[in-house]
């Protein structure tokens, strides 16, 4: 059966084994933003302690960019981790195992200000990006 251990890693579910290699090919994804290049251990790190990233922005016509709420109930805390990069990559595996432990539960939030720019009240949302995804948000007309 598919639940017992694999040859490949002995000791180690199918699921595990399956969470383990997505962490691993996680962890060298880089998400690009412009001139930013960052390590995914470092987004969801920063998405757990502050519940935005700088890669989850929202852009308005009048050219300013904010940062959009991202909310991952789930996810494990960042307490019992350093900040070394290591830890970092330590807690990205933990927290990716949290997550695929469930597939079916609220995996993730991203929860975008309605109206105008907060920064000059003048500009409408166009754009929500998210590393090299970019979602209209423009209201129809």
């Amino acid at each position: 059966s598919y639940l017992k251990t694999s040859p490949g890693c002995p000791g180690v579910g199918w699921l595990q084994q399956v969470a383990l290699q997505e962490s691993l090919v996680m962890q060298e994804l880089q998400i690009v933003e412009g001139n930013q290049h960052r390590d995914f251990a470092d987004i969801v790190w920063q998405i757990t302690e502050r519940g935005c990233c700088n890669e989850f922005v929202v852009r308005y016509d009048c050219g300013h960019s904010l940062r959009a709420e991202v909310c991952v109930p789930a996810i494990p805390s960042t307490k019992e981790y350093g900040s070394h990069p290591t830890e970092r990559r330590r807690y990205a595996q933990h927290a990716l195992h949290v997550l695929t432990r469930n597939p079916a539960s609220l995996q993730a939030q991203v929860t975008v200000l309605e109206g105008r720019c907060r920064h000059c009240q003048r500009g409408q949302r166009q754009t929500l990006v998210c590393g090299p995804v970019h979602i209209d948000l423009r209201e129809p007309a």
